[in-house]
């Protein structure tokens, strides 16, 4: 898959990971679709890949409910034509409680539930359309809550995120959808998205993308 012949959905795209693949795709030539719930974040990227293209659209996400998401791809999808790669990155989200914590049901039905239901229903929105286009189409989901600081998902969340990932590139490939999934390694101790893990994330992206052959595969960014 050629990427500065791809039109890409980037969620998250207002966050500093967003934000960076982004401008990193772009100087590569891909046509963007932008999308997040911070508006002025979202000006903020499109800004700064306006340098390198002027094909950069941005699409604003009000909430995370099913039938919102469904609208915003499909306004994408008539702006834009057919989109062949997705950025699915983990939506904003409470951390995974420990399992002693009096609240620990509630929490974690937040995490299940509301994180997990709208990483899904990207996923399969964004699948519903693809299926239609004549030509190899790819989903990278991106095991990273959408923020600056103590980026790292959980155990838990990761876990799901796996088992997603290799249930639907078995159910696509018959559609000639690819589907494949980029989880960040540091130490212990380090759990901030500094500059060389973001490079490690955005040069796992690239590989996934113009690898035909990363199909129901995790990639491990490791810094």
């Amino acid at each position: 898959m050629l990427i500065d012949q791809s039109v890409i959905v980037i969620t998250a795209a207002g966050t500093l990971i967003g934000k960076t693949i982004a401008i990193h795709l772009a100087s590569l030539g891909a046509k963007l679709a932008l999308v997040d719930s911070n508006i002025s974040n979202l000006e903020a990227t499109q800004y700064a890949c306006s340098q390198f293209s002027r094909h950069i659209d941005i699409f604003h996400l009000k909430n995370t409910q099913p039938c919102t998401i469904k609208q915003v791809f499909t306004r994408i999808h008539r702006q834009l034509g057919t989109f062949n790669v997705l950025l699915n990155t983990w939506p904003k989200c409470t951390d995974t409680p420990h399992i002693l914590e009096p609240n620990a049901i509630n929490e974690f039905n937040d995490v299940m539930c509301n994180s997990a239901t709208t990483f899904f229903s990207v996923g399969q929105v964004a699948a519903t359309l693809m299926q239609d286009n004549k030509q190899p189409s790819l989903i990278i989901n991106l095991a990273l809550k959408p923020s600056n600081h103590h980026a790292l998902l959980s155990d838990t969340s990761i876990s799901v995120i796996q088992g997603l990932t290799v249930s639907w590139a078995k159910e696509l490939s018959s559609f000639n959808i690819r589907v494949g999934a980029i989880i960040p390694i540091t130490p212990d101790e380090e759990t901030m998205l500094h500059t060389a893990l973001q490079e490690e994330i955005v040069s796992s992206m690239e590989y996934i993308i113009t690898n035909d052959s990363f199909n129901g595969r995790i990639l491990e960014a490791e810094c």
